[in-house]
């Protein structure tokens, strides 16, 4: 039970890191930190939404604000 408690917590972090991004320094730290909750929990499916979402950041970022 305490495994699955630090892998919602390891994930919910994960996307706060995610929606923090505004630079490619910040995009490859995320990166890794996403590879290494996968590496630690092997869960694919949460690896693949955390990837799905950090390239919809990357590309939101991308788009000019006025």
């Amino acid at each position: 039970m305490g495994d699955l408690i630090k892998q919602i917590s390891a994930k919910a972090k994960a996307i706060d890191i995610i929606n923090s991004c505004v630079s490619g320094l910040h995009f490859e730290s995320a990166e890794k930190y996403i590879e290494l909750y996968h590496n630690k929990f092997e869960d694919f499916l949460g690896y693949n939404e955390l990837k799905r979402e950090l390239q919809r950041v990357r590309v939101d970022s991308l788009i000019p604000r006025r």
